[in-house]
């Protein structure tokens, strides 16, 4: 017997049937909440209707939820109905105004420095209002950043009873900058302490760290005794003392917190200091899942290694859900295009042979949208420069992106954006009009950065995880309806053995849909 309509379960509007597939995954997921296993992950494919699964699980289960986003705009969508679930939607202190200092951010607000604000306690505070709602609302929206800091740092969210990952994919990158410590010459060395001689010797850090804390925690006392000194003569404590006595509390945390970490760390050394990453974060993981009874991971490109990444343990604790996509699988056809090998050891001849075949692909469909991944801004410019088709391009760089973006979405046909980085968090939708995607590189990470090196010699498949990773997110920016079509070309050599090696990293909805090798450009999706 068919169950009734999303909107039927969840009391609101606009979800009035079942997406293909949807209504047994649904199934699926409750069937799951109900047995012993704490893990759930499902892969499920753009327009599976994730967020409804979601806002499902929570409402059907009666648990109290969390729902954890990467990204603002996937927060902002599912605050919409969560709103008319009464449910929250919860942000960090620094988007709110310090309402009892006028030029403020909460986050600067005198309550850091101890003092007791009248505002907190009475209402007036903006962010403590939103705080408070959701500490009695049954459905809680935030992102995996302001969840971690919350949850480990701060008086957390109150008792969780199922834990929704979105994005999950994203989570490993959003654990390690929690994890991450980075620490300063210029927030130290106020303080009296100079970094050791041995940077490379993680016995010679954490000795550093053990003599350095007390230190530090002398120096924060010391500032203490100043405000209070200024608060009794009824002054003002300046803004610099303020500013200088948080870094000093964030030293004194990150002191603490780097003298107890293991020695499977990668010490980096920056420009202004240096920077200590976990190589793994799987035994970190109850910094994440805390002690969460249900933990579902949902994303369109999850994997089991993902999970793995993340520390969820192996069968019988997690169970697994693919998710078909019912978008037609003739609509985004992936094909390598036979080029050159592309990488770091391309010489010139080879990339000229890359643009041409390019400008090639171009040719064919100048009534119509494309966008062609570089993976590199090096790349993206010496494209630009040899394009006979540059007069149509557009690129980016770190600092301009959204509007580039934003300029290349309004531009008629033909029209192409070169991008080495919109690779996640971008929506090009065709509405329907065919658009083509160029993957000009196999989208590998920079297999130099000593973090991926360390994690390299942990794991060899690691890099080429990720940059499949990376290429299903590239291939789907276009395709966010039943009816788009956007064809993927794949223009590096590299294709020919990365794909038949690494193809099990990729979800079964891009599988159908990676076509082959080709002998010369296609004709053009009608």
């Amino acid at each position: 017997m068919p169950l009734p309509s999303p909107s039927t379960l969840l009391g609101i509007p606009n979800y009035n049937s079942w997406y293909a597939g949807q209504e047994n995954a649904f199934c699926k997921i409750m069937d799951w909440y109900h047995s012993p296993d704490r893990f759930l992950g499902m892969a499920a494919p753009t327009g599976s209707g994730k967020s409804v699964l979601a806002l499902l699980a929570a409402r059907m289960s009666g648990a109290r939820t969390v729902i954890l986003t990467a990204t603002k705009g996937l927060q902002n969508q599912y605050a919409k109905d969560a709103t008319l679930l009464g449910g929250a939607n919860v942000v960090g202190q620094n988007n709110f105004p310090c309402t009892l200092v006028r030029g403020l951010q909460a986050d600067e607000g005198p309550c850091h420095e101890g003092i007791p604000c009248p505002l907190k306690q009475s209402g007036g505070c903006p962010y403590h209002q939103q705080l408070q709602k959701a500490l009695s609302s049954g459905i809680i929206i935030t992102n995996y950043a302001y969840y971690l800091a919350q949850t480990n740092f701060s008086s957390g969210l109150g008792d969780i009873g199922l834990l929704i990952l979105d994005e999950s994919h994203q989570a490993f990158s959003a654990m390690e900058s929690y994890l991450t410590i980075f620490l300063s010459r210029l927030d130290v060395e106020p303080m009296g302490i100079i970094f050791p001689g041995a940077v490379d010797q993680w016995a010679v850090w954490q000795s550093w760290a053990g003599y350095s804390l007390p230190v530090a925690s002398d120096f924060v006392s010391s500032i203490e005794s100043e405000m209070k000194a200024l608060r009794s003569l009824g002054q003002q404590v300046p803004g610099a003392m303020s500013r200088s006595y948080r870094s000093a509390k964030s030293v004194v945390a990150r002191l603490e917190r780097l003298s107890d970490v293991g020695e499977d760390w990668v010490i980096q050394q920056t420009r202004h200091g240096f920077r200590f990453t976990p190589k793994w974060i799987a035994e970190y993981s109850t910094s994440l899942f805390q002690s969460v009874s249900k933990v579902m991971l949902m994303s369109a490109i999850l994997s089991p290694k993902t999970a793995d990444s993340l520390g969820v343990p192996i069968a019988p604790d997690r169970r697994w859900i693919e998710v078909g996509s019912y978008f037609p699988s003739q609509n985004t056809p992936v094909w390598h295009i036979p080029t050159a090998r592309i990488s770091y050891r391309t010489d010139d001849y080879g990339s000229t042979i890359w643009a041409a075949r390019i400008d090639q692909i171009i040719s064919r469909r100048l009534d119509r949208k494309g966008i062609i991944f570089t993976v590199s801004y090096d790349r993206a410019r010496l494209l630009m420069s040899r394009s006979r088709y540059s007069g149509i391009m557009v690129t980016h760089s770190t600092g301009d992106v959204i509007y580039m973006v934003n300029k290349f979405k309004s531009m008629k046909p033909p029209a192409v954006l070169v991008s080495p980085t919109v690779t996640t968090g971008w929506d090009f939708p065709g509405n329907g009009s065919p658009q083509y995607i160029i993957m000009g590189k196999i989208p590998y990470p920079d297999t130099k950065e000593p973090v991926m090196v360390a994690r390299r010699g942990d794991d060899k498949d690691w890099t080429s995880f990720l940059a499949m990773e990376t290429a299903v997110q590239e291939s789907g920016r276009c395709t966010r309806g039943s009816e788009d079509k956007t064809e993927v070309l794949i223009c590096d050599d590299s294709w020919r053995w990365f794909w038949p090696q690494y193809k099990h990293f990729a979800p079964q909805w891009f599988r159908d849909r990676v076509r082959g090798s080709l002998s010369s450009v296609p004709d053009p999706l009608v």
